[in-house]
């Protein structure tokens, strides 16, 4: 029945405010910014847009006479020629600009060995005048060592060793450290072997942005196609805090796998002090110890971009089982978290909102609160999954549009998933057992 009282009234509004203010108390809304597109993404551009000129050119000149199609179709040859070679020489200028520091490139394999032989060469064949690769590996990993051998004549390849008495600390910051020690340049390049570049841009992309005022540049990473939906939604939806808190003030940690230090700021902060017994949490440690306030460059363009090959259930288990135990340990762990949980405040008390107004409207027979309750529920859902889709397609992440509230609904039950194993896990699990 209609019901038209105050009480009506203000539960109508309170659930349509609610489901409009929290549609937009959201990470996605939130979204980082792109980078600028660099090298061949600008060609491509261009090349796009020209072709869309030519065509509505074409279109126009069925409608005049030949003649004069003919010569405004010369003219237009001639302006284009013109458009593209002041496009070409200004890219040149701009190119010519860009910083291109000697870099050295860290890689750490430990029974990779075939993501190593996949992907070792499209590191080498980067189109960047002035950078080594130093592979650092354990002594008795000899499948590595062999596929190293076919590469001895590579004059940007060094390779170093680690020991096998280094049994006290994390092997795999003891590679990086050892790494660091070897490189000859002061920009620092650390990723991991089983990610990919999808350019030879790819090194020049990243070092566009090493400044005299920038000590870390963070690389975007996103999962290979036929990776899980929901890993690649996950994975995308911690990017987003990570990259904003890097972008607007001081990043906090990093979840992907790129990232440019200096070898100066490594040596003289003594490197992984204070962390040397955690196992993981190379880049996380990294970031949170050596970035400072706007200090921090984000590279997420297309070009810059590595592409990780996907992982295994237990080692996806295993990041967030190490990663719930490190941030004890890191600084601004609060201010991430607190951001977080108000958006799963957010998003979760309007759904509990909109489900009790239902309820209660069906049990009273309220016709006008039952279509409050369910236009809030058609707003939320409409904005949540368009400023989601917009967000995903910006970042070149094809998740199906269906998929977005059910993955943002299960967050929260993940990551209670991961908690209760994390607390049923030996904590020594964590640790290198140092003594």
């Amino acid at each position: 029945m209609f019901i038209l009282d105050t009480y009506t009234i203000v539960g109508s509004a309170i659930l349509l405010f609610v489901a409009l203010l929290t549609s937009f108390i959201n990470p996605f809304f939130r979204k980082p910014k792109v980078s600028k597109p660099f090298g061949n993404d600008i060609a491509h551009d261009f090349h796009e847009e020209n072709i869309e000129n030519e065509t509505e050119i074409e279109n126009r000149e069925i409608e005049i006479e030949n003649i004069e199609a003919e010569t405004e179709n010369i003219e237009a040859q001639k302006d284009t020629e013109n458009l593209v070679n002041s496009t070409v020489s200004a890219n040149k200028e701009v190119q010519n600009k860009i910083p291109t520091p000697p870099i050295s490139l860290i890689f750490t394999p430990n029974d990779r060995a075939a993501a190593f032989s996949k992907n070792i060469e499209k590191y080498l064949n980067q189109d960047y005048p002035n950078y080594e690769i130093i592979v650092v590996v354990p002594q008795d990993d000899t499948e590595t060592q062999d596929i190293l051998k076919t590469y001895a004549n590579n004059p940007r390849l060094y390779t170093t060793f680690i020991p096998t008495s280094s049994k006290y600390m994390s092997r795999k910051k003891l590679a990086i450290t050892l790494g660091v020690k070897a490189a000859k340049n002061d920009w620092l390049l650390m990723c991991d072997i089983f990610c990919a570049p999808q350019s030879d841009q790819w090194l020049a992309t990243l070092a566009r942005n090493c400044t005299d005022d920038v000590n870390l540049v963070a690389g975007y990473t996103t999962y290979e196609e036929g990776t899980s939906d929901f890993w690649r939604f996950e994975h995308f939806l911690t990017s987003c805090y990570l990259m904003r808190a890097a972008q607007r003030g001081i990043a906090y940690r990093w979840n992907s796998k790129t990232l440019l230090f200096k070898k100066d700021d490594f040596i003289k902060a003594e490197g992984f002090r204070g962390n040397l017994k955690y196992i993981r949490g190379e880049y996380d440690f990294l970031v949170n110890k050596y970035a400072a306030k706007h200090s921090t460059i984000v590279e997420n363009s297309w070009s810059g971009i590595l592409v990780e090959e996907e992982p295994i259930y237990k080692h996806w288990i295993n990041n967030h089982l190490f990663y719930m135990e490190n941030r004890k340990h890191l600084s601004r762990n609060f201010a991430h978290r607190a951001l977080f949980n108000l958006d799963q405040i957010a998003l979760h008390l309007n759904y509990l909102m909109i489900l009790a107004g239902l309820v209660y409207s069906i049990l009273t027979q309220n016709l006008i609160l039952i279509i409050a309750a369910c236009l809030a529920l058609i707003l939320t859902l409409s904005i949540r999954i368009a400023i989601g889709k917009k967000a995903l397609t910006t970042f070149n992440e094809e998740i199906p549009s269906w998929k977005i509230i059910p993955f943002e609904l299960r967050i929260i039950w993940q990551n209670l998933g991961y908690k209760i194993k994390y607390w049923r896990a030996d904590k020594y699990d964590f640790i290198s057992h140092k003594l």
